[in-house]
């Protein structure tokens, strides 16, 4: 593993910090999301810098049908031509307002559900385990319960995972290489990230 370090505004600096504070990050793996993040956007920026032009289609012959339209009245032909145009500016406007998939909306926790769901000694399976059972006991899930749960390994041998914090950490993230976005935490309550929901509840019964 490699230090880098960077400086920041005293003002970026202490809402960073604070925000660390509330949500329970971990710093390293913080810093190798927002790395990855940069060369993801920076590769693809110079591959589109360097991306040979592809050469123009040769246009068809246009048919002798077509020059019916040499008929039609200039000022109509001259309104057709304009809402053709406006049509194509439309279509334009609609394909560059479209937001391509980002790395947090892969969900790919579905894809690895199944796994964990099968190997109870696996981190991210004590991990559920401790959730489900503190939703069983207390309703509503916190992050110092679920920290509890899973740092006693004389009471609870079953959900006991060394490093808590980074391991629940990968599990807040979809992107780089976390393990996977499974949870949400707002004020301090732990719930489940809706896009996963419906393949985690199929497969419940393992972690309960």
């Amino acid at each position: 593993m490699k230090q880098i370090t960077f400086n920041l505004p005293d003002e970026l600096a202490q809402k960073f910090e604070l925000a660390m504070q509330l949500t329970g990050a971990n710093r390293d793996a913080l810093g190798e999301e927002f790395v990855r993040s940069y060369l993801a956007r920076a590769l693809q920026s110079a591959a589109d810098e360097f991306r040979v032009p592809e050469a123009p289609k040769p246009q068809p012959n246009v048919q002798p049908q077509q020059t019916a339209a040499q008929n039609v009245c200039p000022e109509t032909h001259s309104n057709v031509r304009a809402d053709s145009a406006a049509q194509a500016q439309n279509r334009s406007a609609v394909n560059q307002s479209r937001i391509p998939r980002t790395e947090w909306e892969w969900g790919k926790a579905i894809n690895r559900i199944p796994r964990w769901a099968r190997n109870p000694q696996q981190n991210n399976h004590k991990i559920l385990r401790a959730f489900f059972e503190l939703k069983h006991e207390i309703g509503n899930v916190t992050l110092e319960a679920l920290r509890r749960r899973c740092s006693e390994p004389n009471e609870h041998p079953n959900t006991y995972v060394p490093h808590f914090d980074n391991n629940f950490s990968q599990m807040k993230f979809d992107n780089g290489n976390s393990h996977g976005k499974v949870f949400e935490e707002h004020n301090g309550y732990i719930t489940i990230w809706d896009r996963i929901s419906d393949t985690l509840q199929k497969y419940r019964d393992f972690f309960e």
